[in-house]
């Protein structure tokens, strides 16, 4: 089957099995549940007794109240309607009504994950993969700081492909250092490549459908990033990004403070030159040329991963 028409295929099967961003860690809460539009559907966040992010449909099993609209009582989500309550695996554990509980009174609660500042949820009932990652670094070895950007119009999986259209770092960014690497590496569920030469180095890595996190050094200095989105729908992104600089123990505060201000005003130059594109693109593979190899191995990788239909949505 061609790749066009794998793609037309799959977008109507719902959403790729990944590790999608679904909030900041920091809006995350243990007295309060948060609300968010999400892979054709709704889910819910809150943080359970010990502190941990849970993510569930946001669809009470009784008559489809929407949970985001109640509270957590006694450490249990109360859903608004008529009080019925959820634990923080999903089951229904107490109806005010005395009723027996039926066997259908769950809520899916989504595979969970915190990492770079960002809640991750992912769509399935067991993950494929660990979470993205940026290469050659750890959290602990980075001061970095996590945003989001807004919502982006237009199909997540096909802006991704910027990831490895290496033409438009000269093009659009005006990079003139930035070069395509001889070969990208493709697995199962990311791709990864690198480039460096003595002025330049890329080493950059897809995880996933909808994350690229990289590790840029320009004039001298060592950036990394991170670049991912929460699709809302086929045709909707929640988009963030992290940016981060490495932890220099003798460096003071505001020197610190200062480098991350430049890399966060470098990369927001970046997206704010790659928004008007993707954002109005209508996106349609087949037309590409020899400089597009990679981009159409990207495109071959993205027709053959995994979907899952909408996992959290009601029976």
């Amino acid at each position: 089957m061609p790749v066009t028409s794998a793609m037309e295929q799959s977008d109507q099967l719902g959403f790729h099995q990944s590790w999608f961003p679904v909030s900041l860690t920091r809006e995350l809460s243990r007295d309060r549940v948060i609300g968010v539009d999400f892979l054709g559907t709704r889910v819910i966040m809150y943080r359970d007794p010990k502190g941990k992010a849970v993510v569930q449909s946001a669809w009470c099993p009784h008559l489809g109240a929407d949970l985001s609209l109640g509270q957590l009582v006694e450490d249990r989500l109360r859903c608004a309607y008529h009080h019925w309550r959820f634990d923080a695996e999903g089951a229904c554990v107490a109806i005010p009504t005395g009723d027996k509980i039926p066997p259908g009174a769950r809520i899916f609660t989504y595979p969970t994950a915190e990492a770079w500042g960002l809640v991750w949820a992912f769509n399935g009932q067991v993950p494929l993969f660990d979470p993205p990652t940026i290469p050659d670094t750890e959290e602990h070895e980075l001061v970095f700081e996590a945003h989001w950007r807004g919502i982006r119009r237009g199909v997540h999986w096909a802006q991704l492909s910027n990831s490895v259209d290496f033409q438009h770092l000269r093009t659009l960014h005006n990079l003139p250092a930035a070069v395509a690497p001889e070969t990208i590496d493709v697995s199962d569920y990311g791709i990864e490549f690198r480039v460096d030469t003595p002025s330049f180095l890329q080493h950059g890595r897809v995880t996933g459908a909808n994350a690229f996190g990289q590790h840029l050094r320009r004039v001298g200095e060592d950036n990394y990033m991170l670049f991912t989105g929460g699709p809302i729908d086929h045709d909707h992104t929640n988009s963030y990004y992290v940016v981060g600089v490495s932890r220099q123990p003798d460096e003071a505060a505001d020197a610190t403070a200062r480098r991350l201000a430049g890399l966060r005003e470098f990369v927001e130059r970046l997206l704010g030159e790659d928004e008007p594109v993707l954002n109005t693109m209508r996106f349609r593979p087949g037309v590409l040329v020899g400089a597009d190899r990679h981009l159409a191995r990207f495109f071959k990788y993205m027709a053959e991963f995994p979907r899952a239909e909408m996992v959290g949505d009601p029976a």
